[in-house]
């Protein structure tokens, strides 16, 4: 499944995107473009205001997302209509041992609690395996949430002012430069746009009036992994290596060390169950170990600096998912 999001201000969903006709396709690009609609109706000819957001979703022209292929031969929709989304998101139904019991125990106990005689407070409604790295974060509360969201619709507007311009320039520059050579999404000038709406949109979720740095690192992160998922898959990983340094600004380190650790896990996890003998059991993702000499390998080719490893290694949330054992990385 194939979702494209565009950044603005109210919000609006279209399902089966890719089942509409072209005439109707066609008749929204002045809404995503100007944020107008015009209309022509008994001789009378109208202009209205259409600042909303659009949240598209489109399936893959043949029921599965093909990753040697690009996003727009998958989901067979042109260039102007995919230019006009601020981002492209690939969601692919891919297994994952952890995961998919993860989902299956949230499904049960969301049954459980829904029966009208369930007891909010027993345990066994509750699913058994929450997400590690949030086992220390409370839930927000879903009315205060709310009410944080219309808040800062209403009253955040955050400046763009401040920010490095010569970086998004040179961004930009490059990315549409291999947009040309690679294909992939098309990259336009509507992007630029796309790129402030995000910065504001980062600055406005912590409620803050300005925009920062870290703000503008997060929207060219979140652009270029759109136009990255746009790719083919041999050139995404390419393209990945190559525009890292954008990524790694506006990730913080102990993400990128989940990330690094959690890749090689399940890459040796894979490999284990791929060459256990006939007829034993399948092994768990807990029992496998990584090398240490692995991870540092790794660590090097992902230019991550050693000592702020050796810090996170030490923390509570690495503790709360790995073990060291010896010379090795084990999951919790």
């Amino acid at each position: 499944m194939c979702v494209c999001v565009c950044a603005a201000f109210s919000s609006s969903g279209i399902d089966e995107f890719d089942k509409m006709n072209d005439q109707d396709r066609t008749s929204i690009h002045e809404a995503m473009e100007q944020q107008t609609i015009s209309i022509s109706k008994a001789g009378i000819v109208t202009t209205l205001q259409a600042c909303c957001s659009v949240l598209a979703v489109a399936n893959p022209t043949e029921g599965r997302y093909d990753p040697t292929r690009s996003f727009g031969q998958n989901v067979n929709l042109s260039d102007p209509i995919l230019s006009r989304f601020d981002v492209l998101c690939v969601l692919r139904d891919e297994s994952d041992p952890t995961k998919d019991e993860m989902l299956a125990d949230h499904v049960v106990c969301s049954h459980m609690r829904s029966h009208p005689e369930a007891d909010a407070t027993d345990k066994r409604t509750q699913p058994r395996k929450q997400q590690r790295d949030l086992a220390s974060v409370d839930p927000i509360d879903q009315d205060l949430l709310q009410k944080y969201i219309v808040y800062a619709r209403k009253h955040v507007k955050p400046e763009v002012t401040d920010i490095d311009k010569d970086k998004l320039a040179k961004f930009y520059q490059e990315i549409r430069q291999e947009a040309f050579r690679s294909g992939g999404a098309p990259m336009t000038a509507r992007h630029i746009d796309s790129i402030m709406r995000l910065t504001q949109a980062s600055a406005k979720m912590e409620l803050r009036q300005h925009c920062t740095s870290a703000d503008l690192d997060w929207a060219l992160s979140v652009t270029l992994e759109s136009f990255i998922q746009s790719q083919k898959h041999q050139v995404a990983e390419e393209l990945r290596k190559r525009f890292r340094h954008y990524i790694a600004h506006a990730t913080p380190i102990s993400d990128q060390i989940m990330t690094l650790l959690d890749g090689l896990v399940k890459d040796r996890h894979a490999q284990a169950n791929l060459t256990r003998a006939q007829g034993e059991p399948e092994i768990e993702l807990t029992d496998v170990a990584v090398e240490m000499a692995d991870v540092v390998r790794q660590i090097e080719n992902d230019d991550l600096d050693i000592d702020q490893v050796h810090e996170f290694m030490a923390s509570r949330r690495f503790r709360q998912n790995f073990r060291v054992q010896g010379e090795s990385i084990f999951r919790v």
